[in-house]
C-alpha cells in the first residue's frame, strides 16, 4: 500500500523502539539463572536471563552471604536474587532442564512513546526462548503488529501484514463502526478476537501535555466492575485513547463526573446515546442540556442516562417539560420495555398522564390480592388497541382508546381478532388447495391423479395402503409438500398408489406395503406418470371443459446410415 503525503511524513519520523524499552519489556518474563558446574571445579558457570550476564562465579569466596549460599547450594527450580542485578530469578539446572522448550515465552506488549505533537504506541508480539546457549542470555525477540499515532482529532493506525502495510484513520468524530481497532486480532470472519496485552512506558501519559488529563490509569480503572489498579493487562487501551483523542474534553468530565454508562457505551459500543448526550459539546452541562441545579441532582442521584433520554423525548415529542425525579419515577413504573411505551403513546396521541391513571385504576388495582405492574398493564393495553383497530373500530373515539371494562374489552377484541384471522387463514388455505389441486389432478387411459383436500384422506390412505404416508400429512396441509392418490378412473375411492411431490418432481411413489412384494409403481405406470409429468412441466394447462392439455411430442427423424 502507498502511503500518502502525510503519512510518509508522519511514519518518517515515528519514534523507533529503544535498547530501554527492550530492557523494559525483558523485565516482565520471568527471570532464570541457569548454571552448569564441574566435578572437583572451585566455581560454577552461570547465565542470567534477567541482566544477560554469562560468566563463571566462584563457590568459595571471602565474604559469604545468605544470597551467595542459596546459589551455591545449586538446587534446580530455587528461587534466588541474581548475584548481578539482585532482581528474583529462578535457578535451572542445564542437566535437568533438557531442551527448555517449556520456558519458552510468549508476550504481547503495547510500548509507548512522546512525540512532539501526538503520543506513538507500537504494538509488539515478544518471544523468548532459551534452546541454544546463546539464548540463555539474549534479549527478547519482537515483531511489530501495529502502530498508533494519537493526536487531538485524529487517530492513525498502521497493520503490519506480512510485507504490507494497511492505514486507517479516525478524524473529528466518531462513528458506530470502529476504523482503529485494538491490537493483535486473531480469528476469522465470523469472529475475531482481541487479547489483553501489557502497556509500557506509562510515564508518557503524564509527561505529554494532551493526555496528562486522560484518567486512564487513575479514574477508568476504577469505575465500577473495573480493575481498580490492579490490572497488569489491558483490553480497552487503543479504545479508551481513540475516543480521547477525539473528544478530550468530553471523556475526561464524563470520567470526573462518575458518569461510566455513557462513557462505557462510547469507548466500548461506539454508541453515542444522542438522545441524551451532544458529544459535540465540550461542556458537559450544555451537552446534557441542563442547569446547575440539574446536573448536580443528576451526579448525585446517580441517574441513568436514559432519564435524560426520556426527558429530551417528553419535551421534543409531548411538549412536557418533566423533571428528573418525574422522569425516574415513570423508567421505574415502565421498566426496560420504556421506549417501546413512549413510541406507542405518540403514534396513538395519547396522554401519559391520562394513559398511567386509566391504567393504575382498570388494571393495576383491580384485585388487590395479585400484583400486576404499570408495564404488564401497558402490555395488556396496546393487545386490546392494536386488536380494536384490526376489527375496524375507531381509534378516534375516547370510548374505544379509554373502555370502561378494559380486561372486558380486550377479551372481546382478541376474540374477534382470532377469528378474522382464522376465517382468512382458511380463505386463504381454500384458495392454496383448489390452485394445487388444479395445478396436479389429472385423468387419462383409465388412470387418475387425485389432490387430497384433508389430512383425515392421507391418514386412511397410509392405513389402508400400510406405509406412513400418514406422518406427512401436517405438512402436505400447510403446503411444505404435496402428496397425490394415483387410482384406477373406473374405482376413484379405492386405494391404490401414493406419490410424495416436490415441486413438479416425484420424490417417493409407493403402493401397498411400500411394494415390499411387487413390482415398483413408477416402472409398472411408467408410460402414464412421465405424460403427466411432461403435462405438468408445461405448465399444467386445461381447456374450456377442464380437460387437461397434452405438449406434444417431438418425433426425432431417422438418420439415414
Amino acid at each position: 500500500m502507498r502511503y500518502t503525503a502525510e503519512e510518509k511524513a508522519i511514519v518518517d519520523a515515528w519514534p523507533t523502539v529503544t535498547a530501554e524499552d527492550i530492557e523494559n519489556i525483558n523485565n516482565l518474563f520471568p527471570h532464570h539463572l541457569f548454571f552448569r558446574s564441574s566435578k572437583g571445579a572451585d566455581y560454577m558457570e552461570l547465565w542470567s536471563s534477567c541482566c544477560g550476564r554469562h560468566e563463571h562465579y566462584q563457590i568459595l569466596q571471602r565474604t559469604e552471604d545468605n544470597r551467595h549460599w542459596d546459589i551455591t547450594a545449586q538446587r534446580h527450580n530455587a528461587k534466588v536474587q541474581c548475584p548481578y542485578c539482585g532482581r528474583s530469578a529462578t535457578m535451572k539446572s542445564l542437566s535437568k532442564s533438557g531442551k527448555r522448550k517449556s520456558l519458552e515465552a510468549y508476550l504481547l506488549v503495547m510500548v509507548l512513546h512522546s512525540g512532539q505533537d501526538a503520543m506513538y504506541g507500537d504494538a509488539l508480539c515478544i518471544t523468548k526462548n532459551y534452546e541454544t546457549e546463546a539464548d540463555l542470555t539474549a534479549k527478547p525477540l519482537y515483531r511489530c503488529d501495529s502502530g498508533y499515532r494519537f493526536a487531538m482529532g485524529h487517530v492513525m493506525q498502521i497493520d503490519h501484514w506480512g510485507s504490507a502495510m494497511y492505514v486507517t484513520h479516525e478524524r473529528e468524530s466518531l462513528g458506530r463502526q470502529k476504523r482503529v481497532r485494538e491490537p493483535f486480532k486473531s480469528g476469522s470472519m465470523s469472529g475475531y478476537v482481541y487479547p489483553p496485552y501489557h502497556v509500557l512506558n506509562r510515564e508518557v501519559l503524564d509527561q505529554h501535555p494532551a493526555f496528562r488529563y486522560s484518567a486512564y490509569f487513575t479514574n477508568w480503572q476504577y469505575r465500577p466492575f473495573g480493575p481498580r489498579g490492579y490490572a497488569q493487562l489491558f483490553s480497552d487501551f487503543v479504545s479508551y485513547f481513540t475516543a480521547y483523542s477525539i473528544y478530550p474534553k468530553q471523556v475526561e468530565m464524563l470520567c470526573k463526573a462518575g458518569l461510566w454508562g455513557p462513557l462505557t457505551d462510547m469507548v466500548v459500543h461506539r454508541k453515542k446515546n444522542a438522545a441524551a448526550l451532544d458529544w459535540s459539546e465540550p461542556d458537559i452541562r450544555k451537552a446534557m442540556r441542563l442547569t446547575k441545579a440539574e446536573l448536580k441532582q443528576f451526579l448525585q442521584k446517580c441517574y441513568p442516562i436514559a432519564v435524560l433520554e426520556l426527558r429530551n423525548y417528553a419535551e421534543r415529542h409531548w411538549g412536557k417539560s418533566w423533571t428528573l425525579d418525574n422522569c425516574a419515577r415513570r423508567l421505574e413504573d415502565w421498566g426496560c420495555n420504556w421506549r417501546e411505551i413512549a413510541r406507542f403513546i405518540t403514534k396513538h396521541r395519547l396522554s401519559p398522564r391520562k394513559l398511567e391513571e386509566y391504567l393504575i385504576l382498570q388494571i393495576c388495582f383491580r384485585d388487590p390480592d395479585v400484583f400486576i405492574s404499570l408495564d404488564d398493564a401497558f402490555e395488556i393495553y396496546r393487545d386490546y388497541l392494536n386488536a380494536a383497530y384490526e376489527i375496524g373500530h375507531c381509534l378516534e373515539h375516547s370510548a374505544v382508546l379509554y373502555p370502561d371494562d378494559l380486561c372486558q374489552a380486550h377479551d372481546d377484541a382478541t376474540r374477534e381478532q382470532t377469528r378474522l384471522h382464522e376465517k382468512a387463514l382458511s380463505n386463504q388455505q381454500a384458495i392454496s388447495t383448489k390452485e394445487r389441486a388444479e395445478k396436479y389432478e389429472f385423468e387419462l387411459d383409465g388412470m387418475k391423479i387425485i389432490f387430497p383436500k384433508t389430512a383425515g384422506a392421507i391418514k386412511r390412505e397410509g392405513t389402508k395402503l400400510n406405509h406412513c404416508v400418514g406422518g406427512y400429512a401436517k405438512r402436505h396441509i400447510e403446503g411444505v409438500l404435496t402428496i397425490l392418490f394415483l387410482r384406477w378412473s373406473d374405482e376413484p375411492t379405492t386405494p391404490y398408489v401414493t406419490i410424495e411431490m416436490r415441486g413438479n418432481r416425484i420424490n417417493q411413489i409407493h403402493g401397498f406395503n411400500n411394494d415390499w412384494a411387487g413390482q415398483n409403481p413408477q416402472q409398472k405406470h411408467k408410460e402414464f406418470l412421465e405424460t403427466w409429468l411432461r403435462w405438468l412441466r408445461a405448465g399444467s394447462k386445461r381447456d374450456a371443459d377442464g380437460i387437461p392439455i397434452l405438449p406434444k411430442v417431438r418425433k426425432r427423424k431417422d438418420v439415414a446410415a
